[in-house]
């Protein structure tokens, strides 16, 4: 029993972990081959006769004629400040001493982030059904001269500390949308949905191979399963072998034609993770199993340049008296 909670408990650390640090950086590298193979462009002759009647064109003709994709990127690069909301949907199934324990979770950040100077806030909850709840706040802001201070509360108490601006990378929702649309993943149109009562066009790209070991890695969010699990680089590499394929599903909102929402599927690249992760820990783990018949995670983006204004808790700026130095 002592063994099969330690294996819980360390996975489901882990993995809330991937959840948050999938939403971060994804530098997976710009490529002109990501724009869309299927978009409302139109063929060669098409175009040759648009740049000869541009003149007449009024402005809707010329959104309409636009590729969504392309202009999302555009308006990407002038945003300010934003909204974003972070879902993560995990189930897991662990047996162990012939017993069978299901473990459902949705864990969820709402978060408020600025550009220049960089400011963020976040308020994060975890609901594990019977097992509970917990939720916890993050701050940070950025001083003149570039001092960057994170603040967190477990609702009880608060803890401050300086950082490097990398350690908010995670929490950086343009960065994010905007990475993961010029990474080169391939996406390609696939038709059009509702989001949060909107249409907006939607685009899908499937990662397979060394690309889900690349997005992955790029973000971090590999690197709690050599931490707190104790799992080497060469066991990780040889986990991701059978991770099998991610989908990526991107929506653009068709009338501000900026990108709302970004979704992945890692259910069975965690269910790798677990399966390498219980090869690794051998005897340890022999008469236990686990399984995750679900994993999602999801990002969606509002208030585009006019995100919610926020100021710093006093309990907040009264931990910082004594932060501690700087994380790297």
């Amino acid at each position: 029993m002592k063994m099969r909670n330690k294996f819980l408990a360390l996975f489901l650390t882990a993995a809330l972990t991937v959840s948050v640090t999938a939403c971060g950086s994804s530098d997976t590298g710009n490529d002109a081959a990501n724009t869309p193979s299927q978009t409302t462009a139109q063929d060669d002759s098409d175009k040759n006769d648009d740049a000869q009647d541009a003149d007449s064109k009024t402005d809707a003709d010329s959104k309409t004629d636009a590729d969504p994709f392309a202009e999302a990127q555009k308006n990407m690069a002038d945003v300010t400040s934003l909204s974003g909301k972070m879902i993560m949907e995990m189930n897991m199934d662990l047996s162990a001493d012939g017993e069978t324990q299901s473990l459902k979770t949705l864990t969820t950040m709402d978060m408020a982030y600025f550009q220049d100077p960089m400011r963020l806030k976040a308020d994060v909850t975890v609901d594990a059904g019977d097992a509970g709840s917990s939720s916890s706040s993050i701050y940070a802001d950025t001083a003149e001269d570039g001092t960057c201070t994170m603040y967190m509360s477990d609702g009880t108490n608060w803890t401050a500390q300086t950082v490097d601006a990398s350690v908010l990378q995670p929490y950086n929702v343009s960065s994010s949308m905007t990475e993961y649309m010029e990474s080169g993943y391939q996406f390609e149109a696939d038709g059009s949905e509702d989001v949060d009562g909107a249409s907006a066009y939607k685009y899908t790209a499937t990662l397979s191979g060394d690309s889900v070991k690349e997005a992955l890695s790029s973000t971090g969010a590999l690197d709690s399963f050599t931490s707190s699990l104790g799992v080497t680089a060469d066991q990780l590499e040889t986990m991701m072998d059978d991770a099998g394929d991610m989908e990526i599903h991107l929506w653009i909102d068709e009338a501000s034609l900026y990108p709302v929402k970004y979704e992945m599927d890692m259910t069975s690249v965690m269910n790798a993770l677990i399966s390498g992760l219980a090869e690794s820990m051998a005897e340890q783990a022999e008469d236990v199993s686990m399984s995750i018949p679900k994993m999602t995670f999801s990002l969606t983006c509002s208030d585009f340049n006019a995100a919610e204004e926020f100021s710093i808790p006093d309990e907040a700026k009264a931990a910082a008296e004594t932060a501690a130095p700087a994380a790297e």
